[in-house]
C-alpha cells in the first residue's frame, strides 16, 4: 500500500548545510515516477549544499535505476567529476537489505524498511498485528490479489484469467472507466520487455486485452467480492493486511505473489509475502533473483519438495512463464490431490506461521548484517 513517508530515523545529520531528498515510494525497479522533477531537485540541491541525501522507501537495486535511459549512478558520477565534488557529497538510504554498496562510496541501510512496522513503512511485520486464525477449506487453487499494475502482474493475471479462471481467486482492482487507472497499467513496459524477449506476439495480445476489458477483477468465477462502483475500485475496504484479503486465504491452494521489486539484486519483503506466510499458504513468488533464498535466510522454507524452484535464480520474462509452467501443472490436479499435497506441506508452513510471528526488527538487521 502505497503510505506518506516520513523523515527515517537511521539518517544521522552531519552538517547543517544538508538537504534530504525523500523520493520515498516513487520509484519504481528501473525508474522513478517523476524522472524530470527528481533529477532537477537532485541537481539543484547538489550546487547549494554540502551533503544531499537521497532518501528511497522502496528496495530498489540503486544500480538498475536509470533516467532516459542512461544509468543514473553514471549521471551522478559525471556530475562529481564536471564540478570536482567528492562522490560521498551524495548520500543514499533505501531499505534494500541486500543492496550492493560497492556502486557508490556512501550508502546506508535504512528508509522505509521490512524492519519497520510504523504504518509509515511496509507492512510486511505489521502483518503479524492483525488476528487471524487459519482454518483452511480449499475452494480455489489460486490466488492473485493485486492492485498496481505491473507488467509481470499483468502477464500473470491475464493467463491465470484466460487458463485457469475457474480455479482462481483473483482481483485487480483497476477500472477501465478511470482514465487514471489506465495510464498507470504498465502496457509500455509490457510491450517492451516481453518484445526485447521475443515473446510478444497475438497470443499475448490477445490475453492481454482480454484481461484488461474485464476490469475491475474483483471476484472469483462465481461470487462478486465488492459492491462498490467501477470507478470508486483503488484497493481493498479494509487494507492489504487486514481479515477481509486474510480470510481469503483460507479457500485458496497456493497464493501467487507478486512483489513490487523484481530486477536486479535486492530483497525487500512487503505484505505480499507476509500473507501467505501468516495464513499458512504455499507460495510462488514473482520477484527478484535469490528472493527465496534470501526467505531462507531468515529461517522459512519453501517448496522445493513439491515443484521446481529452480525459478528463483530468474528474473523478468523468464520467471514469469517458469512460474507460468508451474500454475499449469498445479492446475491439472484435483482439489482431492491438492488436499493431500496440502497435508504433505503441514509441517513446512506450521514452521513459517511460527517463524514469521517471531521474527522481529532485530532479527532481520542481523541476518543481513545491515
Amino acid at each position: 500500500m502505497e503510505r506518506t513517508s516520513t523523515r527515517p530515523r537511521e539518517i544521522n545529520i552531519e552538517s547543517m548545510n544538508e538537504k534530504i531528498i525523500n523520493i520515498g515510494h516513487e520509484v519504481e525497479d528501473l525508474y522513478f515516477d517523476h524522472p524530470q522533477q527528481t533529477m532537477a531537485d537532485i541537481v539543484d540541491s547538489l550546487h547549494k549544499y554540502d551533503r544531499v541525501v537521497i532518501v528511497l522507501t522502496e528496495g530498489v537495486a540503486l544500480e538498475n535505476l536509470n533516467y532516459k535511459e542512461k544509468n543514473f549512478l553514471q549521471i551522478l558520477k559525471d556530475l562529481c567529476l564536471e564540478n570536482k565534488w567528492s562522490m560521498d557529497k551524495i548520500h543514499f538510504v533505501l531499505p534494500n537489505l541486500v543492496q550492493d554498496k560497492s556502486v557508490w562510496p556512501s550508502i546506508e541501510y535504512g528508509g522505509s524498511s521490512s524492519a519497520n512496522t510504523d504504518i509509515n513503512g511496509n507492512l510486511f511485520l505489521h502483518t503479524q498485528e492483525v488476528k487471524f486464525k487459519a482454518d483452511k477449506k480449499l475452494k480455489h487453487t489460486f490466488g492473485h490479489f493485486v492492485v498496481r499494475s505491473t507488467w509481470d502482474r499483468l502477464l500473470v493475471g491475464s493467463h491465470l484469467y484466460s487458463k485457469h479462471k475457474n480455479k482462481t481467486f483473483q482481483t485487480y482492482c483497476k477500472s477501465l472507466v478511470n482514465p487514471a487507472h489506465m495510464l498507470h497499467m504498465d502496457l509500455d513496459m509490457l510491450l517492451h520487455i516481453t518484445s526485447c524477449d521475443k515473446k510478444l506476439g497475438k497470443e499475448v495480445l490477445s490475453r492481454v486485452a482480454e484481461f484488461i476489458g474485464q476490469m475491475p477483477i474483483e471476484k472469483t468465477s462465481n461470487q462478486n467480492i465488492s459492491t462498490r462502483e467501477p470507478d470508486k475500485v483503488f484497493g481493498w475496504v479494509e487494507g492489504p493486511v487486514d481479515n477481509e484479503i486474510l480470510g481469503w486465504y483460507n479457500g485458496i491452494f497456493v497464493d501467487v505473489v507478486s512483489e513490487k521489486m523484481i530486477n536486479g539484486k535486492t530483497f525487500f519483503p512487503t505484505e505480499k509475502i507476509a500473507r501467505p506466510l501468516a495464513t499458512k499458504t504455499p507460495f510462488l513468488i514473482m520477484a527478484a533473483p535469490n528472493y527465496i533464498k534470501n526467505l531462507h535466510k531468515l529461517g522459512f522454507q519453501s517448496f522445493g519438495k513439491f515443484w521446481d524452484e529452480a525459478y528463483d535464480y530468474q528474473q523478468g520474462v523468464q520467471r514469469v512463464d517458469s512460474i507460468q509452467s508451474i500454475i499449469d501443472d498445479l492446475a491439472r490436479l484435483p482439489m482431492d490431490e491438492l488436499q493431500k499435497m496440502y497435508k504433505e506441506m503441514v509441517t513446512i508452513l506450521d514452521h513459517n506461521h511460527k517463524t514469521f510471528y517471531e521474527l522481529t526488527p532485530e532479527k532481520i538487521l542481523t541476518a543481513f548484517s545491515v
